[in-house]
């Protein structure tokens, strides 16, 4: 019993032990979720693969048109929009140049934007898998992001990379410094729009601009007022004389009219 008794105080001694340095292993393992995040936390996919294969862009006013388009679909009279695994036909062959395995992005064009042109949607890419004649051809849908449509277009189909970064948000510029222009459309015609969703500028190749540009987004009460910083946004496509921008980040609706400034390098 006296033995008993005596090896108490050890025993406790032991398990306290275990409970602190339980404790501190946790502790270091929480600072190190907490601390991680301010290291890396900052950095994403500014542009993704939804961006550059399922937006939006300007097909400008007197642009000539492409020259493949869907003419018919299997399903066809079952349903208007096709998407993955749908079946199409296209008006060009064997005599154009179409082989077997060639690969395409489907292109719609849908509202038209005052004078500046005809919104164009990213739709699906399409394989084809037979020739049909010397001007005909199927293919079949895939990774879809849209409704893809009879009488939509092929282009031609381009790996392009995303780009990770940080936002690095939205301020005052001086506005003697950058290239300035309108935002002129609103994803799907939205009257406004927010952070992850898609707009059209008036600034493209003409103005010097390039993917990954940054831009601030300027709103102003009325005019004579002065201008107030709402967003940031990133070029995610270049037109001749428009962009297609993504909105990172906004403390308020970005509009139709709204200014916008280049952000110059630094």
């Amino acid at each position: 019993m006296k033995k008993g008794r005596g090896f108490r105080p050890y025993l406790q001694v032991f398990v306290i032990a275990i409970v602190l340095a339980a404790t501190a292993v946790a502790a270091s393992g929480q600072e190190a979720e907490i601390n991680k995040p301010k290291i890396f936390g900052e950095y994403y996919q500014l542009i993704s693969d939804s961006d550059l294969y399922c937006s939006i862009f300007l097909y400008e006013e007197g642009k000539p048109f492409p020259d493949i388009r869907i003419i018919g679909a299997e399903r066809m009279n079952e349903k208007v929009m096709l998407d993955d695994y749908d079946t199409i036909y296209i008006d060009k062959g064997q005599a154009d140049g179409i082989d077997v395995g060639q690969i395409f992005l489907v292109v719609g064009l849908r509202e038209k934007v005052g004078e500046y042109g005809q919104i164009m949607h990213r739709r699906s890419r399409a394989k084809i898998v037979r020739i049909d004649g010397e001007h005909m051809a199927t293919a079949r849908l895939e990774r879809s992001c849209g409704d893809a449509r009879v009488g939509d277009y092929l282009v031609p189909w381009e790996d392009m990379e995303g780009e990770i970064g940080k936002d690095e948000g939205y301020c005052d510029l001086n506005p003697e410094l950058g290239e300035h222009g309108r935002v002129i459309y609103l994803e799907n015609d939205f009257r406004i729009a927010g952070s992850g969703q898609w707009a059209i500028i008036s600034l493209g190749r003409q103005h010097c601009i390039q993917i990954g540009d940054r831009v601030t987004v300027f709103h102003r009460a009325k005019t004579g007022l002065p201008r107030e910083a709402v967003s940031s946004a990133i070029v995610i496509d270049v037109r001749g004389g428009s962009s297609t921008v993504k909105i990172l980040s906004a403390r308020d609706a970005v509009e139709v009219g709204d200014q916008v400034q280049i952000i110059p390098l630094r």
